[in-house]
């Protein structure tokens, strides 16, 4: 297991592939970097992987403070200085997607390239108060986590990595559980989208029932020169729903990101 020390807890990530394209991959709620798992398995040779579990999330340690979006990115710029990442390419999932428009607000300087997958509300992801109250019922409780998870899939995966994937969650405490939730419902970055100036790639699933159209059309026309991909009967998770597709399409655009640069 491998964890590196910020400044009150130890991160713990997994790195894989020795390319030169430092690629960093941020989780959403109830998750860890095991929901990377099928896109680090399709890596290409040019890319060096590192997928983070955030603070109190999979392997890394507890911490019961600090469960918010913004010290989420301030965390994920503390792993890249320490890992000595001059530049890299963020690829956010859910409320990893909101850490990551979040840490590109703070640090753009650091990103070569943003990639939000099913990305978190700019304007804040709000529920009715019943469904908000069964959600955060659901903490610690196995088939709770288990109905959330599955609720998110068109496709949703079985076997020994769904008991994985339930695990990672039921792990989730009070704090971050909690906290998180509150924090996503209150996160408010729209007015500031068009000050992430570096090229932005935004997915989104058409039976995705996490996240509406409305949310990712708002990021997609927020930030400059962004660019969209719609997957027809996928729900909120393209990397593992089909991982070869997105695989190809994160080649793709790291490839058009590194040519135009190139061109400059």
């Amino acid at each position: 297991m491998v964890q590196v020390q910020l400044n009150d807890f130890r991160m713990h990530y997994v790195e894989q592939g020795s390319g030169p394209e430092p690629v960093v991959f941020v989780h959403g709620f109830i998750s860890s970097q095991l929901w990377w798992q099928p896109t680090l398995e399709r890596l290409p040779a040019d890319f060096h992987a590192y997928a983070v579990d955030l603070r109190a999330c999979g392997a890394s340690e507890q911490v019961d403070s600090g469960h918010t979006l913004e010290q989420y990115a301030e965390d994920l710029h503390q792993f890249i200085e320490r890992l000595g990442l001059q530049q890299c390419i963020l690829v956010g999932h859910s409320m990893g997607g909101g850490v990551a428009m979040q840490y590109a607000l703070a640090h753009q300087d650091r990103l070569k390239a943003l990639v939000l997958v099913d990305p978190l509300a700019a304007s804040g992801t709000a529920f009715d108060p019943e469904i908000t109250a069964w959600i955060n019922a659901q903490q610690g409780n196995p088939e709770g986590i288990r109905q959330l998870i599955l609720g998110a899939f068109a496709t949703p995966p079985s076997g020994a990595y769904l008991e994985q994937l339930v695990e990672d969650g039921v792990r989730w405490g009070k704090p971050i559980y909690l906290g998180t939730m509150d924090d996503m419902a209150h996160f408010r970055i729209a007015e500031r989208l068009s000050e992430i100036k570096v090229p932005t790639l935004v997915t989104w699933g058409d039976r995705d029932t996490v996240i509406p159209f409305a949310a990712i059309v708002e990021i997609f026309t927020g930030i400059p020169g962004c660019s969209l991909e719609v997957w027809h009967g996928v729900g909120h998770s393209g990397p593992i729903e089909i991982p070869d597709r997105f695989m190809a399409l994160l080649t793709s655009f790291v490839a058009e990101v590194n040519s135009a640069s190139a061109a400059v």
